[in-house]
């Protein structure tokens, strides 16, 4: 941060006040909170910032960074404290207003975000980064042409947001729009090359435009780019396996299954495509732990009901068939668009 935020005006040699000699320990300690914060140092950063606002309370500057902190930390109630108390002083702070959205926004409340965002652009229509949050709110809500409608507001005011743009994509994705998803992703790549969720959505948008030499290109590009950049990142390891085993080539799934349940093996969908590749083979019992553990893992995931009840009939367990049928009924009258 600036040392001119803190600034108490000039001082001449020996003419340094206790008040100006705070501030200059101040903006030296919220220095160091910011640059312990871009090292993911957070309980540190946050105690820098504190003691930083406690000699120099005024500096909103510090406020404000404290509130992306506690953010980044998870600390919600602890942003939402600071964000009202920066909105006390300065009710018109953009800034804060935005964080509290995203406090609100990260915790899923989305509701409560939406209502501090159409505050904020009651005021200022030309907020690019209330506009894509607002946008990111109404796509989690499921409004998908109100969200494109402000994800494309917010890329008229700033061209070059890359997270806009993703999210403009996978909106057009969700709405099976393919064609301008694929561009929308292109930009992204073309942005930033490394981009393994731009790759990992192309791919998508491939495999459902029925390019699957294409689609299989990008998801093994964003293979190699999430191995290097985010080793936890699993979706296009499971996005390749279950395209696969749409196309009848269970035995090359395998192996991304078992990386993606590797990577990440608390997904439910990640050990049901274990079994489900499984279950096209020749041993009828091999797939059934992994369908059994998706199960588990997703009491609302109803597919793995409907695939161990088939495996049971063929094997003559007709009591455990029809209890797995009877719970993939069950659970497909709560959770809409169900594929068997």
């Amino acid at each position: 941060m600036s040392l001119a935020l803190f600034s108490v005006g000039p001082v001449g040699p020996g003419q340094l006040t206790a008040a100006s000699a705070q501030c200059l320990k101040a903006a030296e300690k919220a220095s160091e909170g910011r640059d312990l914060a871009a090292r993911k140092r957070y309980a540190e950063a946050i105690r820098e910032l504190r003691a930083a606002l406690e000699l120099c309370p005024e500096s909103q500057g510090t406020a404000l960074h404290l509130t992306r902190v506690y953010l980044s930390a998870r600390r919600f109630a602890d942003a939402e404290q600071s964000a009202n108390a920066i909105l006390a002083r300065d009710p018109n702070s953009e800034s804060a207003q935005l964080l509290l959205a995203n406090s609100y926004f990260m915790q899923q409340r989305f509701a409560e975000a939406g209502k501090a965002l159409q505050k904020l652009l009651a005021r200022d229509d030309h907020n690019a980064d209330a506009h894509k949050l607002m946008g990111l709110t109404l796509f989690f809500y499921k409004e998908y042409t109100l969200a494109e409608q402000e994800l494309g507001r917010s890329l008229q005011l700033k061209p070059g947001d890359q997270e806009a743009l993703y999210y403009l994509g996978r909106v057009y994705y969700t709405q099976n729009n393919f064609a301008p998803a694929v561009d929308a992703f292109r930009r992204v790549i073309a942005a930033n090359p490394k981009s393994y969720k731009g790759y990992d959505n192309l791919g998508l948008c491939y495999e459902a435009l029925e390019k699957p030499d294409e689609a299989t290109a990008a998801f093994r590009h964003a293979q190699e780019l999430a191995r290097a950049q985010d080793p936890s990142y699993d979706w296009p390891f499971a996005n390749l396996a279950e395209m696969l085993i749409k196309q009848d080539r269970s035995e090359e799934a395998l192996p991304y299954a078992r990386e993606a349940a590797r990577i990440n093996p608390r997904s439910a969908r990640n050990q049901f495509l274990i079994g489900k590749a499984l279950s096209r083979g020749n041993d009828l019992q091999a797939p059934l732990p992994y369908l059994l553990k998706a199960a588990q893992l997703d009491v609302d995931y109803a597919e793995p009901h409907y695939l161990l009840g088939q495996l049971y009939q063929k094997l003559g367990r007709r009591a455990d068939a029809e209890r797995e049928f009877a719970a993939f009924e069950e659970i497909s009258k709560r959770t809409p668009h169900v594929q068997r």
